[in-house]
């Protein structure tokens, strides 16, 4: 449900400024209990790379396992890195959850009212770059039964974190 939205966005971003480095995020999440299962971050560099990104402007990040793991590793990735901002872009249905989040983090949310991170959607990137090319495939996709349950589910999401009983470890 639109994960390589993500990459397709991230290397329009890239193309636009080819200075950026790219983070790409995640070990093997859900599969991690398969032991030969590549971590996440390893596919989103190689599907950047076949798009013609740089490898070296690519960053892997394989420690984390869920978005709150993301985030916190991103907090170090600023700072290991010097990064004066970072996009964190995701998909339109995840992004109100990914800002309780960082809402609930007191270092995140300083970071983002300091504007040295930014949330935007894959979606708008895509649209806004190739409306023709993205728009009535991504409404259909929002349009579909199985997202509506992925949105319910985020915004279930979102309200447990408001009330403090979600699970951010």
């Amino acid at each position: 449900l639109g994960d390589r939205l993500r990459v397709e966005a991230a290397n329009i971003l890239y193309k636009k400024n080819p200075q950026l480095m790219i983070v790409a995020s995640g070990g093997k999440g859900m599969y991690r209990d398969i032991n030969d299962a590549p971590p996440v971050a390893e596919i989103i560099k190689k599907e950047l790379i076949d798009l013609g990104v740089k490898s070296q402007s690519i960053y892997k990040e394989e420690q984390s396992d869920t978005t709150w793991q993301q985030l916190q590793e991103l907090i170090n990735i600023i700072k290991d890195k010097e990064l004066s901002q970072a996009i964190v872009v995701s998909n339109r249905y995840h992004l109100p959850r990914i800002l309780a989040m960082i809402e609930s983090d007191n270092e995140l949310c300083e970071l983002l009212k300091e504007n040295k991170i930014q949330v935007i959607s894959a979606e708008e990137i895509l649209i806004k770059h190739d409306p023709e090319k993205w728009q009535h495939n991504i409404d259909n996709v929002y349009n579909s039964e199985e997202m509506k349950k992925r949105i319910a589910n985020e915004e279930k999401g979102v309200k447990q974190i408001k009330e403090g009983t979600y699970k951010l470890k």
